[in-house]
């Protein structure tokens, strides 16, 4: 005959097996739990890379503006400084023109004379390669910002608001006024006429 085992055997041995599938689902659920807080981690990590790689980019873009506005400043410094010392040549430059428009018919050929063309083609050529030129207002418009109006006459000639004469040539740098030209402006036809009638 078979042995037969009594109960509380049969309930020892099914009871290992209850236990180790415990311990199994409780090592499970440590792997679950220790996943999540790898992920959680992971996550947190994350945020704070793309926190750092965005203040790095707004670093990178703040310096690169600054370089940029100082650049610029530079720049403006410069033309500042050029237009400061070209202006105090063009005073020069006009004391030339005037020499060389008031030189006696008789000494026109003598070598002084052709050494001070000479003298004002140099300055003239020194200007022009520091880009100043010179501003065009005979017969334009008068314009506040590139003409300053000395007089003003009548003129059957010129209409009225229109440049008649230039008393002082005047000078561009860059997009930038070194000097207004300083001009005759026209009163327009009949203005003779009237202050004629007049006295």
């Amino acid at each position: 005959m078979q042995d037969v085992k009594p109960n509380h055997e049969k309930k020892q041995e099914q009871s290992p097996p209850a236990a180790g599938e415990a311990a199994q689902t409780v090592a499970e659920q440590k792997t679950v739990d220790e996943l999540e807080n790898l992920r959680r981690e992971v996550q947190e990590w994350r945020a704070k890379a793309e926190e750092y790689l965005d203040n790095y980019k707004r670093s990178l873009a703040d310096f690169s503006n600054y370089r940029k506005r100082q650049d610029r400043e530079r720049e403006q410094q410069m033309l500042r400084v050029s237009m400061d010392v070209l202006r105090r040549l063009l005073p020069v430059m006009d004391d030339f023109d005037r020499a060389i428009k008031s030189i006696p018919p008789e000494h026109a050929g003598s070598n002084w004379v052709e050494g001070i063309v000479l003298i004002e083609r140099k300055l003239k050529s020194l200007l022009e390669a520091f880009h100043v030129v010179p501003i065009e207002a005979l017969g334009k418009p008068f314009d506040p910002n590139f003409h300053s109006a000395v007089m003003t006459e009548a003129s059957d000639t010129y209409p009225a608001g229109v440049v008649m004469e230039e008393l002082q040539s005047g000078y561009m740098l860059a997009d930038q006024v070194l000097r207004p030209t300083m001009v005759k402006v026209s009163n327009g036809p009949g203005s003779q006429a009237k202050q004629a009638s007049e006295n």
